[in-house]
């Protein structure tokens, strides 16, 4: 039964050429000798034959180069920069959030290379990015004035109410609805599906209010 030289160890492969020209050196046959190690019979010529030519130091193994990257050091350092805090869109993507075939997408826009989305998957582990759920952040606003009221705005707040004996509540209101939202079903064309519902509507409209120290009030009306 012959074995596969390409599956054993670096370590393995070199202890076996080392072996086996030894033996051969020392009066075997070259065919017998690779024989007993189910190798390919052409291997202990090559190997007897770099032995003459660079000595013990011929038969050390050699580390493999493997296959050449796709992407070069800078060039994944790019997509990188691409990623971090930003958003497709700002690339001409419809979509606002990242996904494996969109980077694919801009790698082959960017760079003509075509990677599969497992292999960009690979690649943006070995770049230290994880899928996250994203933070919502409204379009309307304005970093400046969040600023000025944190700094400026509240702080003058603050200590009025505490001058006055009062506390500052931060408030909000809310609507719910039983009614209950139907969305798609499957059914036979030109037959719509009947869905039995309630015919009964109840809303409860609620407000709350919460201090920066937890204390919290509510109410509500049906």
């Amino acid at each position: 039964m012959k074995n596969d030289g390409r599956r054993l160890s670096h370590e393995t492969s070199e202890t076996i050429r080392r072996m086996a020209v030894r033996r051969v050196r020392e009066g075997e046959r070259p065919s017998a000798v690779i024989q007993s190690y189910g190798l390919c019979r052409t291997s202990i010529y090559r190997w007897l034959r770099a032995e003459r030519r660079g000595g013990d130091k011929a038969l050390k193994a050699r580390k493999h180069p493997g296959r050449k990257p796709a992407l070069s050091a800078q060039q994944k350092l790019q997509v990188r920069r691409w990623i971090s805090g930003r958003d497709p869109r700002q690339y001409g993507f419809d979509f606002g959030l990242w996904t494996r075939q969109i980077v694919a997408e801009l790698i082959e826009q960017k760079f003509g290379i075509r990677l599969g989305v497992t292999a960009v998957g690979r690649l943006l582990a070995e770049l230290d990015i994880t899928p996250q759920k994203p933070l919502r952040r409204a379009y309307e606003r304005d970093p400046v004035a969040i600023e000025q009221w944190q700094q400026k705005v509240f702080p003058r707040l603050r200590a009025r109410a505490k001058r006055l004996g009062a506390k500052v509540f931060f408030l909000d209101e809310a609507g719910v609805r039983s009614d209950q939202v139907l969305g798609r079903s499957w059914g036979l064309r030109g037959q719509t599906p009947e869905v039995p519902t309630s015919g009964q509507r109840q809303s409860v409209n609620a407000i709350s209010a919460v201090t920066a120290r937890g204390e919290f009030w509510f109410d509500h009306a049906t």
